[in-house]
């Protein structure tokens, strides 16, 4: 791991020059645009990768289990005043409606994935939206217009979620700690925006449009339990301090530093590695670097993207978090050139490299998190969720051996960024 160290600290001193020494001269990649990236998904045994330990949840406090339970009983009670096999004239109307039932009581009582309580909350969440689509299909197939009461609760969601959002002050014990605690509640209150907006209307006629009926009415569902959770998060915060102070202009003013490190060092990075010559050593076209090196490419260019996104929305909390991410996908970006120039990544994948990256990559995760920082384990996230991603493609054979090695080599290199990202990004809180 001591080239790995090395280029931790090479990275923290790229980001603070705008990136020029992040990416140390590294030229093109020899492959083609046109090399094919089709692939036949291969037979990878199911537990060529397997799962990866998630650490605890880098949320300050802990989240009360009501919130889930709350959303638990809204759903059944929902589903409950759908009769499994509805009586209506309509029999296709009948059949589709008992059909949207059996999937939503059976993905209620699915067991959800270990993961962080934010995780929880959201597949209840989007339980609860799945029930509310079906009772609305219910009550409108049966002649209850909804019209004016949904009316009336998408203002009263839509003014609960303007209070909070003016009323978020982050207040917390340190800046740092202000972002762990306010970016879930940033989150939810993006989300409650997204599903308050009438974007499909309650239909004149509910009788005629059962299913668009029962999808607005879901839509308003879906954004209540999100700011309700907002609210929930933030208060269950508040609850285990002792008059935090507010942290808005220390955020504020770390969350602009900390985007404009991302913009210039991805600038730095996009011109070194694209506007070079590549070396003579050979097309990639077809192999695990060139796999690799699109994936990362990519990752980064999405990873600046809501970085600017949060930032633009006033997601200050958000901003940071991402800016976090989109260092680190960056740091692996150039250790993937610098691996791949230095002739890595150009065997044939087999189950055995894919056993081995696999290892490397939840390895670099354990260490990622090992120190216990709740930063480090908050931007390590994106890891996690891409070795869950390829185990569960596996799973159902969708995998290819290829993709599966080289997704697993980028979360080798973003978890052993990771630290340094954190290291960075909490200095320019401080």
């Amino acid at each position: 791991m001591t080239g790995r160290s090395s280029s931790r600290r090479r990275f923290l001193a790229g980001v603070a020059t705008a990136g020029a020494a992040a990416i140390g001269g590294c030229s093109g990649l020899p492959f083609t645009d046109d090399g094919a990236r089709d692939e036949v998904p291969a037979s990878l045994p199911s537990d060529v990768v397997g799962s990866v330990d998630w650490p605890a949840s880098p949320f300050p406090v802990t989240v009360p289990e009501s919130l889930a339970e709350t959303h638990e009983t809204r759903t059944r009670e929902m589903l409950a005043e759908v009769p499994a096999e509805p009586n209506l004239p309509n029999a296709a109307v009948a059949s589709a409606i008992g059909g949207d039932r059996e999937r939503a009581l059976r993905r209620a009582n699915a067991e959800i994935p270990d993961g962080w309580p934010v995780d929880t909350l959201a597949a209840w969440r989007r339980r609860r939206e799945d029930a509310a689509a079906v009772r609305g299909e219910y009550r409108a197939a049966t002649g209850s217009d909804d019209a004016p009461a949904l009316a009336a609760r998408r203002r009263a969601v839509r003014d609960d979620r303007g209070t909070l959002a003016t009323d978020l002050a982050y207040r917390a014990g340190s800046t740092a700690e202000a972002v762990l605690a306010y970016e879930p509640v940033e989150s939810l209150l993006s989300e409650c925006a997204r599903y308050v907006e009438p974007r499909v209307t309650y239909p004149a006629d509910p009788i005629a449009e059962p299913f668009r009926a029962g999808e607005a009415v879901a839509r308003v569902e879906r954004a209540r339990a999100a700011v309700t959770d907002a609210g929930s998060f933030r208060q269950a915060f508040l609850n285990e301090r002792d008059e935090p102070s507010p942290r808005w202009a220390s955020l504020v003013a770390a969350a602009d530093e900390l985007r404009g490190s991302v913009i210039r060092t991805r600038a730095t990075v996009r011109e070194r590695v694209g506007g070079e010559e590549a070396p003579g050593d050979g097309d990639l076209s077809g192999t695990v670097a060139q796999e690799l090196y699109t994936a990362i490419d990519g990752r980064v260019e999405r990873a600046v993207e809501d970085v600017e996104r949060a930032a633009d929305a006033g997601d200050h909390a958000t901003a940071v978090v991402e800016a976090g991410v989109a260092l680190a996908a960056i740091e692996a970006l150039r250790g993937a050139v610098d691996e791949i120039r230095d002739g890595q990544h150009r065997e044939v994948p087999s189950e055995t490299a894919v056993r081995s990256a696999a290892e490397r990559a939840k390895s670099a995760v354990r260490e990622a998190v090992e120190t216990s920082d709740p930063l480090a384990t908050r931007l390590v996230r994106p890891g996690l969720e891409a070795v869950e991603y390829v185990d569960d493609r596996i799973e159902q054979r969708y995998g290819s051996v290829r993709r599966t090695q080289a997704e697993l080599a980028y979360v080798d290199l973003y978890a052993s960024a990771v630290p340094a990202a954190a290291e960075f990004v909490r200095e320019r809180l401080e």
